[in-house]
């Protein structure tokens, strides 16, 4: 069945692919190699600002987003990123910096500071929508742990004070708003295996959040 449904998706993007004609004369659907909307230069920084709540299962879990298992603690934080390099076939490599107040039920209020380095693509474009991928990586730390850090913290006596970032996300935004995104992010923490503070796994937050670009 899961191959039957991947020959349909393949069929249905040929078909839109050789169909179909965007207002710019370019492809009805196609990966972007440069900003599909930019108007003169394309911008190189950008805000984030979101909200998100934990869950409880590992990266794996949480990014089954209507199947994870949602706690009541909640992140709210914002993000300044930007761009350095095209480095070729649509992807841009850049930087991130963020912060955000982790709360809830279960969880003192301690906040958390990150950066790392983004990768993104331009994305899919399908007529006056563009999809587009990022995955940032770098470090994460916090004031305190969330009530599933200190969980984990137990069981691996480790110290989740400092540990490995992760962000995964998809981000759509229109043609006509060509600078605002629509962004979902996960928001990992992670001891990489043991390399960071003695910890397998951190916390997982599923976030969304607007992007504007400048």
């Amino acid at each position: 069945m899961r191959g039957l449904q991947v020959a349909l998706a393949a069929v249905i993007l040929g078909i839109s692919v050789s169909s179909g004609l965007a207002d710019d004369n370019s492809p009805f659907i196609y990966f972007a190699t440069q900003d599909p909307f930019a108007d003169g230069l394309p911008t190189k920084n950008d805000v984030f600002v979101f909200g998100g709540v934990f869950t409880r299962g590992a990266f794996g879990d949480a990014i089954n987003v209507f199947g994870a298992d949602y706690t009541d603690n909640y992140i709210v934080g914002a993000a300044y990123g930007r761009d350095f390099v095209d480095i070729g076939a649509g992807f841009v490599l850049g930087g991130v910096a963020g912060a955000a107040i982790r709360f809830g039920q279960d969880d003192d209020t301690t906040g958390e500071l990150w950066a790392g380095a983004r990768l993104r693509h331009h994305g899919l474009v399908i007529g006056d929508l563009a999809i587009a991928p990022a995955l940032t990586a770098g470090f994460s730390a916090v004031t305190g742990p969330t009530e599933i850090e200190r969980e984990r913290e137990i069981r691996h006596d480790g110290d989740a004070s400092f540990l490995g970032f992760v962000g995964a996300e998809l981000s759509f935004r229109v043609r006509q708003a060509p600078n605002v995104e629509l962004v979902y992010q996960l928001h990992h923490r992670s001891g990489a295996d043991g390399t960071f503070g003695d910890m397998t796994e951190g916390s997982n937050a599923n976030a969304l959040g607007i992007r504007y670009r400048f």
